[in-house]
């Protein structure tokens, strides 16, 4: 159910990304066509202003003097009178440059002298065919072009005669400042954009950490809204059960007697009463583990000796599923402190879930060995694997897998080894199909009693 939860939070979190994304990109998109549109808009604005200032110049000229302009050196009032006009108009349009020409090109009246009366217009070649319509009869502004370090734009208008015809083309060309200004709005629109996104993570963050902080107060919840049912139930169970149990005893003590009475004394003879105070002991377990406490007697212990015997007991119901058994552990007593009949149980809760894991049988390894200051006991099955569970939910009261499991067994067990200042984990074999189950106990510390 957590891991339910858990897949949903990541589902919302990645769809909360690919909304951001998704606002993003439309932003993107957004400022770009903003960025074209008034680029475009402000360009044609200028192209139609530079285009009225440069007809309105071609008026202050004498079609017929051009001709004359152009071969004679020597410049005339009405010559000097119009360089002063193109230079006022120049000014008071805030144009950059305002070039008068003839039909060929060769430049007759510079406003800000950039080029020399007879010089070749060079500048014609950035834009030909605004230049040849104008040559042709029509005002047409140019596209944008770069002068050095600056973006122009100019407006060619032509200059009539009194024939009718194109006796020359008058030029009037502006710095394109509108470019700085959308630059700067583009910078600025990002930088908002950037904030935005900031918050808007910032926002995502910290609603994702409250969301992690409810589905972990909800577990919680759940969890001990469990071990309470659990503990209501088990007490009801642990009632009705313990009386026949008590009865068994009895019976299995008074044939036990009998049968010693008549010279049989068999080691099976005790299994009848001790399991039965083992499955008082897992009742109490129960009782115990709903209620949130232990009650154990801790004392040390040897692991190698309980295991062996676990083991032992379960041997033959073991054999009877078809499953073969390898154990191995080491010679020496590994000593710990724990609560031997719920250790026992821990051991034989774990094997026989490895037994339930294999329907058709096979090998279980049990293996006990010692690591740094701890006794580590592995179990190995070759059986289906924990499948889609993670292994914090299979460790969930109620949570099972089998038809006739009450979720119960592995809860139990891990709050048996955490109780023992212990761990416990489950995971799919490296070596194959099946399950590792890994239980780390510290060993029994002679100094502190421990």
């Amino acid at each position: 159910m957590e891991a339910a939860a858990a897949r949903g939070m990541r589902r919302r979190i990645w769809a909360g990304v690919a909304a951001y994304a998704a606002i993003m990109l439309a932003v993107a998109l957004s400022l770009s066509h903003l960025y074209r549109e008034s680029r475009d808009s402000l360009d044609e604005a200028l192209g139609e202003r530079l285009a009225g200032v440069a007809v309105t110049a071609s008026y202050l000229v004498d079609g017929d003097s051009l001709a004359v302009w152009s071969y004679d050196p020597q410049e005339s009032l009405e010559f000097l009178w119009l360089r002063s006009r193109l230079e006022q108009v120049r000014r008071e349009n805030d144009l950059s440059e305002l070039v008068l020409c003839d039909a060929d090109g060769f430049v007759l009246v510079s406003a800000v002298r950039r080029l020399g009366k007879g010089d070749v217009n060079v500048y014609w070649d950035l834009d030909p065919g605004a230049v040849a319509s104008a040559r042709e009869g029509f005002s047409m502004p140019s596209r944008l072009y770069r002068a050095g370090d600056v973006m122009q734009k100019s407006a060619h208008a032509p200059v009539w005669d009194s024939s009718g015809q194109v006796a020359g083309v008058i030029t009037a060309e502006a710095e394109a400042d509108f470019l700085d200004a959308l630059a700067a709005l583009r910078r600025a629109a990002w930088a908002t954009a950037v904030l935005v996104l900031v918050f808007l993570g910032a926002m995502a963050l910290l609603l994702s950490r409250q969301q992690r902080s409810l589905v972990r107060a909800r577990s919680e919840i759940m969890r001990q809204e469990n071990l309470a049912m659990m503990g209501r139930m088990t007490a009801g169970i642990a009632h009705e059960i313990r009386n026949p149990l008590g009865i068994i005893r009895g019976a299995g003590e008074i044939q036990a007697q009998r049968l010693r009475t008549a010279g049989i004394d068999l080691p099976t003879l005790d299994f009848i009463p001790d399991e039965v105070d083992r499955l008082d002991r897992i009742l109490t377990r129960y009782l115990t583990f709903g209620k949130g406490g232990n009650g154990f007697d801790l004392e040390p212990l040897d692991l190698g000796k309980l295991v062996r015997r676990s083991v032992h007991m379960a041997d033959q119901e073991l054999a009877a599923a078809g499953v073969e058994l390898a154990v191995e552990t080491p010679d020496e007593p590994l000593l710990v402190s724990g609560d031997n009949p719920s250790l026992q149980q821990v051991m034989l809760n774990l094997l026989l879930n490895a037994r339930d894991a294999m329907p058709a049988g096979g090998r279980i390894v049990v293996r006990l060995e010692q690591d740094g200051g701890a006794a580590v006991l592995s179990i190995l099955d070759e059986g289906t694997g924990l499948g889609d569970l993670s292994e914090r939910e299979i460790f969930e009261p109620f949570l099972t897998t089998k038809e006739k499991g009450s979720g119960l067994g592995l809860a139990v067990v891990r709050q048996v080894v955490e109780d023992h200042h212990g761990a416990i984990s489950l995971r799919g074999r490296d070596d194959g199909p099946g399950t590792v189950a890994e239980v780390r106990l510290p060993l029994h510390d002679r100094d502190d009693g421990r």
